[in-house]
């Protein structure tokens, strides 16, 4: 079995391939921050919170006065999967020094952890290989995120470009692939019909948290006796 060292050097090999795609909407998203956030509050969004669905939600969501409280409960709601997967992780970080542990599970995202349970099934591998898929996507995603930033100043309207539809884009490519048959399509009209309601007779951006609930609730239901 290979050291904590070797299994981080082979997950960032690994990980390459999907951090240069994770890359691509990085730039995007760090030209979208112009004008809602600034410099250093784009290279922190990516140092600190290191999740592209979440900042990129919470930048949609960024207007004053800031809905502090609506940010965070949505970032919970969309984060809580995390949950589940640091669970499946357990058994592999209960025989690790705590530290290597923590330092995992910070750098732990969806394409990371994928290709680490898969990893750890055929190998045993040990949970630097977590680390290292997600060190390699980090530091990728915040490169990125910083070009886009420099680009975004030579394009000071970037929505007539259309580059601002990058953020729907994203949320219609994870609804499509997460999509996993007719059973989900009560689910996607109830989250669609609350927002649509929410954002009519409501307005801001709680359109986003009231569907999210709604959607969950509704699976919750659908899903519950499996």
């Amino acid at each position: 079995m290979n050291t904590n060292y070797q299994a981080f050097k082979l997950g960032m090999k690994d990980g390459l391939p999907i951090a240069l795609g994770v890359a691509a909407y990085g730039v995007v998203y760090g030209m979208l921050t112009q004008g809602v956030l600034t410099g250093w509050e784009t290279i922190m969004s990516c140092m600190v919170v290191f999740a592209g669905v979440s900042q990129i939600m919470a930048l949609e969501m960024w207007h004053q006065p800031l809905p502090v409280f609506a940010i965070i409960l949505s970032t919970f709601i969309v984060n809580i999967r995390h949950i589940l997967m640091g669970a499946s992780i357990y058994p592999y970080a209960e025989k690790e020094k705590k530290w290597v542990s923590y330092v995992s599970l910070f750098f732990m995202v969806d394409e990371g952890w994928a290709l680490t349970m898969g990893k750890m099934h055929r190998t045993a591998e040990r949970i630097g290989y977590l680390a290292g898929t997600g060190f390699i996507l980090y530091f990728l995603w915040l490169a990125s995120a910083l070009i886009g930033r420099q680009a975004g100043a030579f394009i000071p309207s970037p929505e007539k470009l259309g580059i601002d539809f990058a953020l729907s884009a994203v949320f219609i490519t994870m609804a499509v692939s997460g999509f996993r048959g007719r059973r989900d399509i009560p689910v996607i009209v109830v989250a669609v019909i609350v927002s649509c309601l929410f954002e009519h007779y409501v307005g801001g951006k709680w359109y986003i948290l009231a569907g999210g609930i709604a959607g969950g609730l509704t699976a919750w239901i659908t899903y519950g006796q499996d």
